[in-house]
């Protein structure tokens, strides 16, 4: 089973395919390399010398003195809290003023077209303005107010007197530039109307607010939104409060035979209804009597913890009910509790009637609490609902006048930034009408035009480029070819990826005289594989060929390979085939015959099946050579090219092309066991659509596919080898022709 290889294994572009591409490529890279240095020699003797004179000019501050122009355009060291963005822009445009058409065109009036060109012949100003432009730069740094200025040319004399006159004429550009004129009466009227205006918005906003009594809109609508919903909130829960400190009332009047009050009516006012109207109330029975005996002490704390408790679970069913119904179980359960507890309360008071007046104080003190917290819940709600109808009312005064004091605010806040530009530019005017324009405290030369120098800096680029271009521009063409363009086998490694399977054997490529073609370090083999200039046409089964040791290798393997799977029958059939004419198949189909007839006493037969026509094998010519059908006819009569090896042909000469089809071959197997060949070796067609290769390959014992180095596509291979094992043919590949262009190991390694 062949190793699985992922697409990345056997991709073209790896290490080794590029060394072998760059090795391949050695003799043009070289010399492109070396067309690179020559050039880049003559470019470092013949490039025109030039000369630079450079300066620096440090802007500390731009005063835009326009009556138009912002405020905040003083930047540099006088404004400290301007941006690096900003000091970038500015430092821009002093590079653009520099750099300026206009001010060339001066610098070339003032010095004069003949002085900037000494070499042409009657130049005008606008080439002398060219010549300045081209040859002037400026640098500047990211955060930084130094402008370096340089001025290149041929004559160091003019490098000097440009960038002088260059530097001072810029002096007075800037002024021209940033300049105002006429804006100081302009200015002062429209900040005297401004100021106006903007003095009447403040009176209007001023009444409306005071008459609104707020300070600020938005603060007063925030706080007063956050008011009334703090108020609600609380408004809630004290209404759920009240709500249930009536039921706790109610449930105690009842449990006390009292009546409730009814909605509005203090609960002070509330009566008891144990007495009936217009009767005394009961009044304790005189002493001495049976009731009025003082119960004993453990009785009385017994009645008091019963009423306690009673009070307890009172409250707790309260509580209960205002999570459940009637009919839950908890409620049932409390209930339960209370009523035992007030069938033992009432035991006691019928037995001690004095703890019933005990009892009675008690429950009226409580009641009385209960009824003045009431009371008091009942007044917080009140003030709570007066207190949001007040919220309510301002709010609503508030979105009536809001939409004018926004209004009114909307213009202070636009006539007061009219009013703060007309001021500055106002200042700016001022300053403008006072200043003098001789001097410029804003800007100053860190340096002046210096001493001119040599520059090659521009010669050892175009020097370094032109040097290391024909090395590059060699390496991307062989990589292009080899890697790209190029879709031939080139190694039998490469080859072994792309099939998934090994290759048996890589033949190295032979000119005519027999000598291998651009051997590398590798002299003394070449001189064994090649033979004598004298035997230019020896037959591939003559000891002197140099296939012989190829197809000597060949053989060993092919008797190891039927050795191993017990191949034993007779004889064996091995078809050699390829994928076009020159592919070396016949010559290794010959030197393998040769070779299988040596190793014994077995006959070997070589047929041809590519002859048509009659044609005659170049390499049977002179040798006898019979038909298929006589040569394996058994005990035929046939004539030896050498020891135990014979030839044959699929047609008679003279006779009309036929192809060995698969009929005419089936038509052949009696005669072919019967014959006493040991090999026969088949010199099969070139695979292709037409040829009888791929259906005659199933019947070989062994298929030799011949694939020729630099000139067989891989698509062509690999789809070839698939169809020949989809046949299941049993295939092995051998890779011809193959060219030495570096180390041995580089032609072996993947």
């Amino acid at each position: 089973m062949p190793e699985h290889r992922t697409e990345a294994e056997t991709s073209n572009l790896n290490f080794t395919n590029i060394l072998f591409a760059l090795f391949k490529w050695k003799w043009m890279i070289l010399c492109l390399t070396l067309i690179g240095i020559l050039a880049a020699t003559a470019v470092h003797f013949f490039y025109p010398a030039a000369y630079e004179s450079d300066a620096r000019l440090l802007v500390r501050y731009v005063l835009e003195r326009s009556g138009y122009d912002s405020v905040e355009s003083l930047t540099g060291t006088s404004a400290r809290g301007s941006t690096g963005l900003t000091t970038d822009a500015v430092i821009a445009a002093e590079v653009s003023i520099l750099t300026s058409w206009d001010l060339a065109v001066q610098v070339a009036e003032a010095l004069g077209p003949n002085r900037v060109l000494p070499d042409s012949k009657a130049p005008t100003v606008a080439q002398a303005a060219s010549t300045i432009n081209s040859g002037l730069g400026t640098a500047t740094g990211k955060g930084s107010n130094i402008i370096a200025v340089s001025y290149k040319n041929r004559k160091p004399e003019v490098a000097t007197a440009v960038l002088n006159e260059l530097v001072s004429r810029y002096f007075t550009k800037h002024l021209e530039v940033h300049r105002s004129a006429g804006a100081f009466d302009f200015v002062s009227q429209q900040t005297d109307q401004i100021r106006a205006r903007l003095g009447q918005t403040e009176d209007a906003l001023k009444q409306l607010k005071a008459k609104a009594g707020i300070y600020d809109l938005k603060d007063s609508i925030s706080s007063l939104n956050n008011e009334a919903t703090k108020t609600t909130e609380q408004l809630s829960d004290a209404e759920a409060d009240l709500a249930e400190q009536r039921a706790r009332v109610k449930l105690m009047e009842g449990s006390a035979g009292l009546s409730s009050p009814a909605p509005g009516q203090p609960a002070s006012t509330v009566t008891s209804t144990a007495t009936p109207p217009g009767q005394p109330t009961m009044s304790p029975q005189p002493a001495g009597s049976p009731a009025s005996a003082s119960p004993p002490a453990k009785d009385t704390q017994q009645y008091q913890d019963v009423v306690a408790r009673l009070k307890t679970l009172q409250q707790s069913e309260l509580e209960l009910l205002g999570k459940y119904t009637d009919a839950s179980i908890q409620v049932k359960s409390v209930r339960s509790q209370i009523a035992d507890l007030e069938n033992q309360k009432s035991a006691l008071e019928k037995k001690f009637p004095s703890l019933a007046i005990i009892g009675a104080a008690q429950g009226h003190q409580d009641l009385g609490s209960e009824r003045a917290k009431l009371a008091g819940m009942e007044a917080k709600a009140e003030t709570l609902k007066s207190r949001l109808r007040n919220i309510q009312e301002r709010m609503k005064q508030l979105s009536d006048a809001g939409p004018e004091i926004v209004r009114l605010e909307r213009t202070k806040e636009l006539e007061e930034t009219n009013y703060k530009y007309f001021q500055g530019t106002l200042e700016k005017a001022r300053i403008d009408e006072a200043l003098d324009p001789s001097k410029m405290p804003n800007i100053s030369a860190v340096q002046r035009p210096s001493p001119p120098a040599l520059v090659t800096s521009t010669r050892d680029k175009i020097v370094l480029g032109l040097a290391g271009g024909g090395l590059a521009l060699g390496i991307g063409i062989a990589l292009l070819f080899e890697l790209l363009l190029s879709r031939t086998v080139k190694r039998f490694s490469q080859l072994e990826l792309q099939l998934r399977s090994p290759v048996m054997l890589s033949i190295p490529y032979q000119s005519v005289n027999g000598r291998l073609r651009l051997p590398w370090k590798n002299g003394q083999r070449a001189g064994k594989e090649t033979r004598d200039k004298s035997k230019p046409n020896l037959a591939p089964w003559d000891p002197g060929h140099f296939i012989r040791s190829y197809c000597e290798a060949i053989r060993d393997r092919l008797g190891l390979y039927f050795e191993l799977h017990g191949v034993t029958h007779k004889p064996k059939l091995v078809g050699v085939t390829g994928f076009g004419e020159g592919a070396g198949t016949s010559t290794l189909a010959a030197g393998i015959a040769a070779a299988l007839s040596e190793t014994g006493d077995g006959k070997v037969l070589l047929v041809d099946v590519n002859a048509t026509n009659g044609e005659v094998h170049p390499f049977f010519a002179g040798r006898p050579a019979a038909t298929l059908t006589t040569a394996i006819k058994p005990q035929a009569a046939i004539t030896s090219a050498a020891d135990n090896l014979y030839l044959a042909t699929v047609n008679q000469s003279g006779s009309k092309s036929t192809h060995l089809g698969l009929k005419k071959f089936f038509a052949l197997v009696p005669n072919l066991k019967a014959s006493d060949f040991d090999y026969i070796i088949f010199d099969m067609p070139p695979i292709n659509q037409t040829s009888p290769t791929i259906g005659l390959a199933a019947l070989m014992d062994k298929v030799l596919l011949v694939v020729e180095a630099e000139k067989t596509s891989r698509d062509i291979v690999k789809r070839g080898y698939r169809e020949l094992v989809g046949a299941r043919a049993d295939v092995a590949v051998v890779l011809n022709k193959t060219r030495s262009y570096g180390p041995n190991w580089l032609e072996s390694g993947s």
